[in-house]
């Protein structure tokens, strides 16, 4: 049976390094220039280079000239109004209006963390939205909190089989948990739906390697290991991925009062897309310490476990990508010189000299 994962592609004689403050500042002055608010720009910037930070370039920077080409076709609204139109002390529903993802989705969590540190819990829904990127980026604003928060997205047209057919039934639906953990790296799970992302199959394609046999079938519904060539994706382990994307589409599309991806029929650019952002302040809950306390010592037991492999030891979910991001804190971020070439010509945009 094959995996429901593969490696990140990586091959350092195709890499480039991008320093932070210089793709930070050549982000913003991008989205600034088709008419983002300073402030928003530099969220947008932040949450595509946090995903970066973990190495998941697939969401992160080089997804920057499809967010400019939305604006510039009028598909996202760079200067829209976020607004709440029902709340409670522990919900509220945004209204997106056609902004850019990542930030009605930062505004959404933000407003969950606060309802959480209120009375306990905190539940936000967006609708007419744009697609967010990763998902890791926004429950780690609930993590960086104190807090433990879940969120899921929906996306455009259904991409994924449903389970028993060759036909695209759901989305790929992205969810994330996070948890904190003062003693090292929190727990993050952050996952697609299918068996794996549509931005990882890019990014396959441009390091020229193959998907893996059982990912993904061709217009025809045969199963192909072309990256360029998959035109539906399979769910993660057959009914559990199908049964995990429809109910992020029921969180997402139902719940939002929109539309379950299997009623959509265009690219999420044009149809938009829906969040849901659940936070849970843990110390309303319990004893802090006493919560930190007992997942050390789960955490401890878990390392400790026999590697399958020795050079492979036990992790939990999250850790690769947190000592990913402590790396390219330090020296920069690592990616495919295709990307660091995109990112100089959207510079030549702005008149701006990029490092690389």
């Amino acid at each position: 049976m094959p995996s429901d994962h593969f490696a990140p592609a990586q091959d350092r004689s195709q890499e480039v390094l991008l320093p932070l403050e210089p793709l930070k500042e050549l982000l913003v002055k991008l989205f600034v220039r088709m008419g983002m608010f300073q402030v928003e720009a530099e969220i947008a910037a932040d949450r595509l280079i946090e995903a970066d930070l973990r190495g998941i370039h697939s969401h992160g920077s080089r997804t920057a000239e499809r967010y400019l080409d939305a604006m510039d076709m009028g598909d996202i609204d760079p200067r829209a109004q976020i607004l709440t139109v029902k709340e409670t002390p522990a919900i509220a529903v945004m209204d997106g209006s056609k902004a850019m993802g990542h930030v009605a989705a930062t505004r959404a969590m933000e407003l969950a963390i606060k309802k959480a540190g209120e009375v306990g819990t905190g539940t936000v829904t967006v609708y007419n939205s744009h697609h967010f990127g990763a998902a890791a980026v926004y429950v780690m604003m609930a993590v960086k909190a104190g807090m433990i928060a879940y969120c899921t997205t929906n996306t455009g047209r259904a991409t994924v089989a449903a389970h028993g057919s060759t036909q695209p039934g759901t989305a790929n639906n992205a969810i994330a948990w996070g948890v904190p953990n003062p003693q090292g790296a929190p727990f993050v799970l952050d996952m697609a739906c299918a068996k794996t992302s549509w931005g990882k199959l890019e990014t396959q394609a441009m390091y020229g390697l193959p998907v893996p046999a059982g990912y993904g079938l061709d217009r025809d519904g045969n199963e192909t290991t072309d990256a360029a060539a998959v035109k539906t994706l399979l769910p993660a382990s057959g009914p559990r991925g199908y049964g995990l994307a429809l109910i992020s589409s029921i969180l997402t599309g139902a719940l939002t009062g929109g539309k379950m991806p299997i009623n959509k029929t265009k690219a999420p650019e044009i149809e938009g897309s829906e969040h849901f952002f659940y936070v849970i302040d843990l110390k309303q809950f319990v004893e802090e310490d006493r919560f930190h306390a007992e997942l050390a010592s789960a955490t401890e037991a878990l390392h400790q476990l026999s590697p399958v492999r020795a050079e492979d030891p036990v992790r939990l979910p999250g850790e690769l990508e947190w000592e990913q991001t402590q790396r390219s804190l330090q020296e920069g971020i690592s990616v495919h010189k295709d990307h660091a070439e995109q990112l100089k010509e959207l510079a030549q945009r702005v008149k701006y000299d990029v490092p690389w």
